[in-house]
């Protein structure tokens, strides 16, 4: 059902939408009307937000899924860590069976445990995963635990519990024929004009429609890219150089929330891929399907992504199964920092933000 809603957001189901229109446009409305009573609550002091003790630097989106900010978070993480500061990432552990407020323990704990994306920043990230539903709780864990000096939310941008000292904002080119509508006509977790309350953009996939152009034109932009680091070798637990692809059969297999940008990248690579085959994001796999990936006789390779493969630890896996990592290259980066260490250091000197969120 998902996957038909995507290809009416994106105009490929004209048909489709024609016939869902009124349902969609009913659904996405009562969907709005519950967005302005949460305003309203917080507004009136019904609902309060909560200020932690150390700033709070949030990276979020303002649509369903696909816009790769996990990749975002955990490159942010790093260099921040390398400039000197001891980040934490939080994060609410999409679809974890642990419940609780708990730091991610990468060498003892699972995927299924902990959630897929906190698995893998902290894998990668190498500083502390905090994750739990209640945030300010989770970072205030992270300061008892091991005393971090700035928060980074995982998928902070439509959190209006906890204070953020800034919100960076990662948007997806142009969405399609339902590009500015509400969940569920469209792909849009809030109206569109919410764009304007970021403090920085970060453009992945695309260039942005006329609307978008319009709300984040006077507001600092930067562009990313995603290029490969390195393949995996996730049975013999070996490395190797992404070039062992180009001209190379494979069969790629993921459950992205966009699988299709991940296929792009690995012909852009010079692979062939011969069979693509998307799984739904966060997919909890099976060794049913991994036989069935491995059971294509026409190709060398095998190839999924590092979100995909923290979830299959302790499977029986065929010796031509690979993970590609990838890096996220930010345009303007060193810029970007300056941006995210200035609003830091004036949040410890006890600066207030203006109405725009410009620190003062």
């Amino acid at each position: 059902m998902r996957a038909t809603i995507v290809r009416v957001w994106r105009g490929e189901a004209r048909a489709l939408r024609f016939v869902l229109y009124i349902p969609l446009l009913l659904l996405s409305a009562i969907y709005r009307f519950g967005l302005v009573l949460r305003e309203c609550a917080y507004s009136k002091g019904i609902l309060r937000t909560e200020e932690a003790r150390i700033p709070v630097i949030s990276v979020g989106n303002i649509t369903l899924g696909g816009t790769g900010k996990t990749p975002v978070v955990d490159s942010i993480a790093r260099r921040l860590k390398e400039k000197g500061f001891n980040p934490g990432i939080i994060t609410r552990g999409y679809m974890r069976k642990r419940r609780g407020i708990f730091c991610v323990d990468a060498e003892k704990d699972t995927a299924e445990e902990v959630g897929d994306e906190a698995m893998m920043l902290a894998r990668r990230s190498k500083v502390p995963v905090i994750v739990g539903t209640n945030r300010a709780q989770a970072i205030s864990k992270g300061i008892q635990l091991f005393n971090i000096d700035m928060a980074i939310l995982d998928d902070g941008f439509q959190l209006r519990n906890i204070k953020k000292d800034m919100d960076l904002l990662v948007l997806n080119g142009k969405e399609g024929a339902a590009a500015g509508s509400i969940f569920p006509l469209g792909p849009y977790r809030e109206p569109e004009e919410r764009i304007r309350e970021a403090d920085a953009i970060l453009i992945n996939k695309g260039e942005l429609d006329y609307m978008m152009r319009h709300f984040v034109d006077t507001m600092p932009t930067f562009r990313i890219t995603y290029k490969p680091a390195y393949l995996y070798n996730m049975r013999d637990r070996l490395f190797a150089h992404y070039n062992l692809l180009v001209g190379k059969q494979i069969l790629a297999f993921s459950g992205l929330g966009d699988n299709q940008s991940f296929f792009n990248l690995l012909n852009d690579l010079g692979a062939k891929v011969v069979h693509a085959i998307s799984f739904p994001d966060h997919h909890v796999y099976t060794e049913r399907d991994i036989e069935h990936c491995a059971s294509f006789q026409d190709v060398r390779y095998i190839v999924t992504t590092e979100k995909d493969a923290v979830k299959m630890v302790g499977m029986k896996l065929p010796e031509n199964l690979f993970f590609l990592s990838i890096d996220v290259a930010i345009e303007g980066e060193e810029h970007l920092l300056e941006l995210i260490t200035g609003r830091i250091l004036s949040c410890r000197n006890g600066a207030t933000k203006t109405a725009s969120g410009t620190a003062v």
